[in-house]
C-alpha cells in the first residue's frame, strides 16, 4: 500500500467516525451538547488535515509540486 492509499484509508476511517458520532448524537438526542460539539469539531479538523495530506501525497506521486 503506497502513501496516498494509506492517507485515503485514514481519511475514510475518520469520515466513518464523524458519521458514527453524528448518529450517536441524534440517537441520544444530544444534538447541540457541548461535549459532542467539541468531539465533532476535533474530527472535522482532523479530516481537513487528512484531506490536505491525501492531496499532498497524490501530487508527489504524480510528480506535481
Amino acid at each position: 500500500m503506497d502513501d496516498s492509499e494509506i492517507a485515503k484509508r485514514d481519511h475514510q476511517r475518520n469520515k466513518s467516525e464523524i458519521v458514527k458520532l453524528v448518529k450517536e448524537m441524534f440517537s441520544q438526542e444530544k444534538w447541540g451538547d457541548e461535549e459532542y460539539k467539541k468531539k465533532l469539531q476535533e474530527l472535522v479538523t482532523k479530516d481537513e488535515e487528512l484531506v490536505k495530506e491525501v492531496i499532498k501525497k497524490i501530487k508527489l506521486e504524480k510528480g506535481f509540486k
